[in-house]
């Protein structure tokens, strides 16, 4: 006869809940960056900085539409070997630091430089 303690579930389902928590709590925060240029006003900065995520935003377009192509293409080998989600992850943060950098080479292009 197998006797089953609620002691180990709920330490059990303890550890789960830590893991989850050190999951969400390590991720990455979005800082704020600043974007400087010797006699630029705000104004001049905030004209900037929208052209460059116009640019930027462009960029994570196309670069979203090829992810659709290469998903439409694999996602399938990719859900039978069980790494959609990893892969779709991958892909969404290699689009996404792409835009930032566009959105960086635009600035510095610009002249300006990061601050903070």
């Amino acid at each position: 006869m197998i006797i089953r303690t609620p002691r180990r579930a709920l330490s059990t389902a303890g550890a789960a809940l830590n893991c989850l928590l050190l999951t969400a709590c390590a991720g990455q925060t979005p800082t704020a960056t600043n974007w400087v240029k010797s006699g630029a006003d705000d104004q001049t900065i905030t004209r900037e900085l929208a052209d460059c995520n116009t640019q930027a935003n462009a960029a994570l377009a196309n670069e979203q539409g090829i992810n659709a192509d290469i998903n439409a293409t694999l996602g399938r080998n990719w859900q039978l070997a069980g790494t959609q989600s990893i892969e779709a992850q991958s892909m969404r943060r290699q689009a996404g630091g792409y835009a930032d950098q566009v959105l960086n080479n635009c600035m510095r292009a610009k002249g300006f430089t990061k601050e903070g």
